[in-house]
């Protein structure tokens, strides 16, 4: 049996132990909270499995956006870069992917990989029940205007080649569909109804397959434990340095979101991903708040209910990975779901999250080995990570050598 140290206890590095060990690898789990996805994007991130909403980030239309992004001019979408070249190499990189063809093709790769973890969660549920609110509950994006609501649809024709169904409804049939958007604070030219898209808790979710893990593939957790960096003995991993002492390990897999440069980089290693910043409320739900998941196209922001609650999460701030907690962002988003969504539910009760979401240059996520030998990367996936995270795990799996 061969021992595997994942690092990183939030969605990604805890599927990530799931398909490791289902294929008999002896994992240890290290993460510096006191249990799973307790901090990160894991804990406030949209909650929505957006399968068939896999538009990479960089595109003709954020081209075209750009020069409102730079001068603060969007509400939703902020990009203040920095000065540093490791910043501005990923922005070149970035934007070289907003052509047509690129955007295409990275929505094409995210796509496919949305549709893998699709069914590796399906094969997991029917192996291992977990209760963590999952619903089946599709998904409507809303479009403010019929130019983006064409373009939507233009993009729907793409993704129709790998058999995902994408419907093109006007407001009325929008309405008919989910009920609650009678109560739409804005007028709208109409919505893609997404059928496969579902939704569920991360935090359950990763809280119940931490105990599948433990009882049923004798996995070990190390919480609590700081990692500093990684140690390596000529071309091969050696050990990972914690608060904790160095941990002795032939194979490393780094999930650690953003995290991942940092501790790469103690070996020579840059994975381009940068942090990007988002923010959430979770607040308790209405009866008038939707059943289906819901994306404002315009305001960029995603609506779902979760059990009792209702999540919001929105904004995209790329800058650096230490800013804090900004209560006027947090109040830009609540101000903009209040307006469309008055009735969805209690907003007084509101809880606030910001953190980080790892964004490649071509929104694709790293998954594979490196030229360390025995570190592996499962990090990159921006703000799909919740979406991707199985099929993520079970490729990697797969790489392992």
């Amino acid at each position: 049996m061969t021992d595997i140290m994942i690092l990183g206890a939030g969605v990604v590095g805890m599927t990530s132990a799931y398909a490791l060990a289902r294929r008999g690898y002896r994992v240890t789990v290290v993460d510096e909270g006191p249990a799973p996805a307790t901090a990160g994007a894991s804990f406030g991130n949209g909650a929505q499995l957006s399968y068939a909403y896999s538009d990479a980030m960089a595109s003709p239309s954020l081209l075209r956006n750009l020069p409102r992004y730079l001068l603060g001019r969007d509400e939703a979408f902020r990009w203040k870069p920095s000065l540093s070249p490791a910043s501005w190499l990923w922005n070149l990189r970035f934007l070289a992917n907003g052509t047509r063809s690129a955007f295409e093709r990275n929505t094409l790769e995210i796509l496919s990989l949305a549709l893998e973890s699709r069914q590796a969660l399906a094969a997991l549920l029917a192996r291992h029940p977990i209760d963590f609110d999952h619903r089946k509950a599709g998904k409507l994006h809303i479009h403010a205007s019929s130019e983006t609501l064409e373009q939507a649809r233009r993009i729907g024709e793409l993704k129709s080649a790998l058999g995902v169904d994408q419907q093109v409804l006007n407001a009325k049939e929008a309405t008919e569909r989910e009920p609650a958007l009678a109560h739409y604070g804005a007028p709208f030219a109409g919505a893609i109804w997404s059928p496969i898209d579902e939704l569920g808790d991360p935090v359950m979710f990763c809280r119940g397959l931490r105990s599948i893990l433990e009882d049923q593939y004798g996995a070990r957790f190390l919480f609590r434990t700081r990692i500093t960096g990684l140690r390596r003995s000529g071309r091969s991993i050696a050990a990972v340095s914690t608060s904790q002492g160095d941990l002795a390990t032939p194979r490393v897999v780094l999930a650690l979101g953003t995290g991942s440069l940092r501790v790469a980089q103690s070996v020579g290693i840059a994975p381009p991903i940068w942090p990007m910043q988002g923010y959430s409320l979770t607040l308790p739900a209405t009866p008038d708040a939707p059943t289906a998941s819901i994306t404002d196209v315009k305001r960029k922001f995603v609506l779902c209910r979760i059990g009792e609650r209702l999540r919001v999460a929105g904004l995209a701030d790329l800058g650096g990975a230490d800013t804090p907690f900004k209560p006027e962002r947090a109040a830009t988003l609540l101000r903009t779901v209040g307006a469309i969504f008055p009735k969805a539910g209690d907003y007084d009760e509101r809880q606030e999250w910001t953190g980080f979401r790892p964004l490649a240059p071509n929104s694709r996520p790293r998954i594979g080995p490196t030229p360390i030998e025995g570190l592996y990367l499962n990090c990159g996936h921006g703000s799909l990570g919740w979406t991707l995270a199985l099929g993520s795990a079970e490729r990697l799996a797969v790489l392992l050598r």
